[in-house]
């Protein structure tokens, strides 16, 4: 048999597509992965099964062309349904299939699934339930020759009750660590933010020092910078920890809602990285105004507000030949 494997989004490996490829490879049948809209350049291909996964809602836009070329593709994800699974399909494997990404050097996984909250605009509690311990670091990591990175897709690393035990895994055994969805610093305590401080965590490159957390709602924002100043305290550089920020989300958000929240962020140190839930022109300039560190006053490339949506929130609008060359990732 002859499978195709259609990734639609995202840019790390997809655990389910991995493992519906370690179970038809286990049986000799033929695997090939596309990415995002690759599938119509092969669309004279013969393919006795197609699986799609997509994460975000934006990208329904491309299920539906990839449906139009494999009517009978099952698709899964987050941003289609979430109450498909690879288990419905016949996947029981929990083997990954690592040689669908050559170019991917890190161990990829969940030590926990669920989480201990359900706010209103997260899939988690829907997709996952109740918060549960999933793998140990052994489990997880591929071995030698394989570098010792983790890249973790827990949602709530701290809500399971054996973190304890995985800290002492990542940190005996020397692991580099990307909490690569976020640590809840709502509900960070002290022995916590020292475990953090303690491992050495990075971003999903693992070129940098990184932390990840959210600050979805002002009214958490006592929560949100206890936890942080526990982070610090504890011997995390506040330039290390990105702070998500869902805008667009809240009825009534303003503005000044959200510079509230930037601003804030920005003095304690922390560095913002804007989500809009919903993708209008202004959100969207709103995000790239702060990807692009042009909100950093006393930075090179600094552009007042109302300077940056004069210009209609695009840099070549400005006006000015330092900024023309501008926004990869200055934050």
């Amino acid at each position: 048999m002859r499978i195709l494997l259609c990734q639609l989004d995202g840019k790390i490996p997809n655990l389910a597509l991995m493992r519906i490829s370690s179970h038809y490879r286990e049986r000799g049948d033929e695997v090939k992965l596309s990415w995002g809209a690759q599938f119509e350049r092969g669309f004279w291909d013969a393919f006795d099964l197609v699986y799609a996964s997509a994460i975000f809602c934006k990208t329904r836009p491309l299920i539906a062309r990839l449906k139009s070329v494999y009517p009978d593709a099952v698709v899964g994800g987050t941003g289609y349904d979430l109450t498909v699974t690879v288990e419905q399909h016949g996947i029981a494997t929990h083997a990954l299939d690592y040689s669908l990404y050559p170019n991917f050097r890190q161990s990829i996984g969940f030590t926990q699934r669920g989480c201990r909250l359900n706010c209103p605009f997260c899939v988690v509690p829907r997709k996952e339930g109740k918060v549960r311990s999933e793998r140990t670091v052994a489990d997880i990591w591929r071995g030698d020759p394989w570098p010792r990175e983790l890249l973790l897709l827990d949602n709530d690393f701290f809500g399971q009750a054996d973190w304890r035990a995985r800290i002492r895994e990542i940190r005996d055994g020397e692991f580099k660590v990307s909490f690569n969805q976020g640590i809840n610093c709502r509900c960070l305590t002290e022995e916590a933010a020292e475990a953090i401080a303690s491992v050495e965590y990075r971003d999903d490159s693992m070129q940098v020092r990184r932390i990840y957390t959210a600050w979805d709602n002002r009214d958490d924002e006592e929560r949100l910078f206890a936890g942080l100043r526990r982070l610090v305290k504890h011997g995390v550089k506040p330039d290390h920890i990105m702070v998500y920020m869902l805008i667009g989300y809240w009825p009534g958000e303003t503005h000044e809602h959200r510079e509230y929240r930037r601003r804030t962020l920005r003095e304690f140190g922390a560095r913002p990285f804007p989500m809009p839930y919903v993708r209008t022109s202004e959100l969207v300039g709103f995000q790239r105004w702060i990807i692009g560190a042009y909100d950093r006053e006393g930075h090179d490339n600094h552009v007042p507000w109302h300077r940056w949506e004069a210009a209609g929130y695009e840099p070549r609008n400005l006006g000015d030949a330092r900024t023309e060359s501008l926004f990869g990732g200055a934050l």
